[in-house]
Protein backbone atom coordinates (compact mmCIF):
# COMPACT_ATOMS: atom_id res chain seq x y z
CA UNK A 1 0.00 0.00 0.00
CA UNK A 2 3.01 2.23 0.76
CA UNK A 3 4.40 1.66 -2.24
CA UNK A 4 0.68 2.89 -4.50
CA UNK A 5 1.17 5.74 -2.57
CA UNK A 6 4.31 6.69 -3.09
CA UNK A 7 3.75 6.07 -7.17
CA UNK A 8 0.76 8.24 -6.79
CA UNK A 9 2.50 11.19 -5.07
CA UNK A 10 5.29 10.93 -7.32
CA UNK A 11 2.61 11.12 -10.48
CA UNK A 12 0.70 13.65 -9.11
CA UNK A 13 3.76 15.86 -8.29
CA UNK A 14 5.69 15.35 -12.19
CA UNK A 15 2.16 16.09 -13.76
CA UNK A 16 1.77 19.23 -12.08
CA UNK A 17 5.30 20.04 -13.09
CA UNK A 18 4.63 19.40 -16.26
CA UNK A 19 1.23 21.68 -15.99
CA UNK A 20 3.13 24.46 -14.79
CA UNK A 21 5.61 24.47 -17.56
CA UNK A 22 3.45 23.27 -20.09
CA UNK A 23 0.17 24.92 -19.53
CA UNK A 24 -1.78 27.01 -21.88
CA UNK A 25 -3.46 30.24 -20.44
CA UNK A 26 -6.35 31.79 -22.32
CA UNK A 27 -5.73 35.32 -21.89
CA UNK A 28 -2.12 34.59 -21.84
CA UNK A 29 -1.16 36.39 -18.21
CA UNK A 30 1.84 34.62 -17.73
CA UNK A 31 3.57 35.36 -20.09
CA UNK A 32 3.22 39.09 -19.15
CA UNK A 33 0.49 40.07 -21.63
CA UNK A 34 -1.34 41.93 -19.42
CA UNK A 35 -3.66 45.27 -20.74
CA UNK A 36 -2.32 48.38 -18.94
CA UNK A 37 -3.69 49.79 -16.07
CA UNK A 38 -5.52 52.88 -16.65
CA UNK A 39 -7.24 55.07 -13.52
CA UNK A 40 -10.97 54.77 -14.16
CA UNK A 41 -13.02 55.96 -11.09
CA UNK A 42 -15.15 53.18 -10.40
CA UNK A 43 -11.74 50.97 -9.72
CA UNK A 44 -11.39 52.69 -6.98
CA UNK A 45 -12.99 51.78 -3.35
CA UNK A 46 -15.77 54.42 -3.79
CA UNK A 47 -15.74 55.03 -7.27
CA UNK A 48 -19.37 55.54 -9.16
CA UNK A 49 -19.79 54.68 -12.74
CA UNK A 50 -19.04 57.78 -15.21
CA UNK A 51 -22.55 57.73 -16.84
CA UNK A 52 -21.23 59.81 -19.87
CA UNK A 53 -19.20 56.89 -20.69
CA UNK A 54 -21.88 54.65 -19.85
CA UNK A 55 -23.76 56.29 -22.35
CA UNK A 56 -21.06 56.46 -24.87
CA UNK A 57 -19.85 52.70 -24.53
CA UNK A 58 -23.66 51.65 -25.35
CA UNK A 59 -23.68 53.77 -28.09
CA UNK A 60 -20.48 52.28 -29.91
CA UNK A 61 -22.23 48.54 -28.65
CA UNK A 62 -25.67 49.53 -30.45
CA UNK A 63 -23.63 50.98 -33.36
CA UNK A 64 -20.63 48.43 -34.01
CA UNK A 65 -20.62 45.21 -31.95
CA UNK A 66 -23.97 44.69 -31.49
CA UNK A 67 -24.08 43.51 -35.28
CA UNK A 68 -21.77 40.22 -33.98
CA UNK A 69 -22.50 40.07 -30.27
CA UNK A 70 -25.54 39.59 -27.89
CA UNK A 71 -25.85 41.38 -24.32
CA UNK A 72 -28.18 38.16 -23.43
CA UNK A 73 -28.36 39.42 -19.23
CA UNK A 74 -29.35 43.09 -19.89
CA UNK A 75 -32.55 44.31 -20.54
CA UNK A 76 -33.64 47.70 -21.71
CA UNK A 77 -35.07 48.26 -18.02
CA UNK A 78 -31.10 48.18 -17.10
CA UNK A 79 -30.40 51.44 -18.63
CA UNK A 80 -32.84 53.79 -16.57
CA UNK A 81 -31.19 56.11 -14.37
CA UNK A 82 -27.60 54.74 -15.48
CA UNK A 83 -27.08 55.79 -19.17
CA UNK A 84 -30.72 56.92 -19.90
CA UNK A 85 -33.54 58.39 -18.63
CA UNK A 86 -36.93 56.21 -18.51
CA UNK A 87 -38.28 57.86 -21.50
CA UNK A 88 -35.16 57.85 -23.46
CA UNK A 89 -34.94 54.11 -23.00
CA UNK A 90 -38.74 53.81 -24.12
CA UNK A 91 -38.62 55.23 -27.47
CA UNK A 92 -35.24 52.63 -28.11
CA UNK A 93 -36.75 49.49 -26.49
CA UNK A 94 -39.94 50.88 -29.57
CA UNK A 95 -37.43 50.70 -32.35
CA UNK A 96 -37.37 46.65 -32.03
CA UNK A 97 -40.20 44.50 -32.83
CA UNK A 98 -41.02 41.13 -30.29
CA UNK A 99 -42.61 38.03 -30.69
CA UNK A 100 -45.23 38.14 -27.97
CA UNK A 101 -48.60 36.23 -27.69
CA UNK A 102 -50.27 34.41 -28.08
CA UNK A 103 -53.56 36.72 -28.75
CA UNK A 104 -57.27 36.37 -28.33
CA UNK A 105 -57.08 33.78 -31.30
CA UNK A 106 -53.89 32.25 -30.11
CA UNK A 107 -51.71 33.78 -32.61
CA UNK A 108 -48.19 35.15 -32.07
CA UNK A 109 -47.95 38.65 -32.62
CA UNK A 110 -45.31 41.21 -33.37
CA UNK A 111 -45.05 44.57 -31.14
CA UNK A 112 -42.64 47.33 -30.04
CA UNK A 113 -40.53 46.77 -27.43
CA UNK A 114 -40.87 47.35 -23.66
CA UNK A 115 -38.53 48.01 -20.24
CA UNK A 116 -38.59 44.20 -19.68
CA UNK A 117 -37.62 42.92 -22.70
CA UNK A 118 -34.14 41.52 -23.58
CA UNK A 119 -31.64 43.67 -25.65
CA UNK A 120 -32.36 41.64 -28.99
CA UNK A 121 -29.59 39.38 -30.25
CA UNK A 122 -28.11 39.64 -33.42
CA UNK A 123 -29.04 36.50 -34.42
CA UNK A 124 -31.65 34.13 -33.66
CA UNK A 125 -30.28 31.16 -32.40
CA UNK A 126 -26.26 29.63 -31.98
CA UNK A 127 -26.38 28.21 -35.12
CA UNK A 128 -26.87 30.84 -36.97
CA UNK A 129 -24.32 32.57 -35.17
CA UNK A 130 -21.90 30.40 -35.95
CA UNK A 131 -22.43 30.08 -39.55
CA UNK A 132 -22.03 34.02 -40.42
CA UNK A 133 -18.97 34.39 -38.63
CA UNK A 134 -17.04 31.03 -39.89
CA UNK A 135 -17.78 28.96 -37.52
CA UNK A 136 -16.88 31.30 -34.46
CA UNK A 137 -19.57 32.35 -31.94
CA UNK A 138 -19.00 35.73 -30.99
CA UNK A 139 -19.08 35.90 -27.12
CA UNK A 140 -21.87 37.40 -25.59
CA UNK A 141 -21.02 40.87 -24.26
CA UNK A 142 -23.21 40.84 -20.49
CA UNK A 143 -20.27 39.86 -18.32
CA UNK A 144 -17.08 40.51 -20.80
CA UNK A 145 -15.55 42.56 -18.32
CA UNK A 146 -16.00 40.09 -15.28
CA UNK A 147 -14.55 37.57 -17.46
CA UNK A 148 -11.53 38.76 -18.98
CA UNK A 149 -7.93 39.42 -17.05
CA UNK A 150 -7.72 42.89 -16.49
CA UNK A 151 -12.07 43.86 -16.59
CA UNK A 152 -12.22 47.21 -17.92
CA UNK A 153 -8.66 47.62 -18.62
CA UNK A 154 -8.53 44.19 -21.22
CA UNK A 155 -11.92 46.09 -23.00
CA UNK A 156 -10.19 49.27 -22.87
CA UNK A 157 -7.16 48.07 -24.64
CA UNK A 158 -9.04 46.19 -27.06
CA UNK A 159 -10.94 48.92 -27.84
CA UNK A 160 -8.14 51.05 -28.36
CA UNK A 161 -5.46 49.42 -29.61
CA UNK A 162 -6.67 49.05 -33.69
CA UNK A 163 -4.19 50.89 -35.86
CA UNK A 164 -4.15 51.23 -39.36
CA UNK A 165 -2.32 48.41 -41.51
CA UNK A 166 0.85 48.73 -42.57
CA UNK A 167 1.46 50.09 -46.28
CA UNK A 168 1.42 47.53 -48.58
Amino acid sequence: MMGVSAAVAIGSGASLYYLNKNSAHANMEAEGLHPANHPFAQKSLFGTFDHASIRRGFLVFKEVCAACHSLDLVHWRNLVDVAYTEEEVREMAAEYQYTDGPDDEGQMFERPGKLTDPIPRPYPNEEAARAANAGALPPDLSLITKARHGGVDYIYSLLTGYCDPPAG
